[in-house]
């Protein structure tokens, strides 16, 4: 019986695991804050790497760097300027990522709940 919950749970956790390549929206709500900030990504993934850029909207786009989808905790960090975006999401479904954002610069620090969902 233990094995069989066992297994259960790895099969549940590699469905989770999508690749999570294509188009997400949402919105990050810094900690405190009043307002809700646009999010759009544009994402690659190949194996557990992941590229490709972010913003709030398509105009707006920069790099992702040191990107990965390992077991479906997404991570990967957006330099805009003098900000630096550390995201540490995981995937709800195929089609969710949800969890923190990371915001320093020389003089500040912040945190941030994200919400992304993957266009269709």
């Amino acid at each position: 019986m233990k094995s069989m919950i066992a297994l259960c749970m790895i099969l549940a956790s590699a469905a989770v695991a999508a690749d999570v390549s294509g188009k997400w929206t949402g919105t990050f709500k810094v900690n405190g804050g009043d307002h809700n900030v646009p999010q759009l990504f544009i994402l690659q993934q190949q194996g557990k790497k992941l590229t490709g850029s972010g913003g709030p909207n398509e105009g707006e786009q920069y790099p992702i760097e040191n990107g990965t989808n390992d077991g479906g905790r997404v991570r990967f960090q957006l330099t805009t300027g003098e900000w630096k975006f550390a995201y540490d999401l995981k995937q709800t479904g195929e089609d969710g990522l949800e969890g923190d954002l990371k915001l320093e610069n020389v003089n500040d620090s912040r945190t941030a709940a994200v919400s992304l969902r993957r266009l269709k």
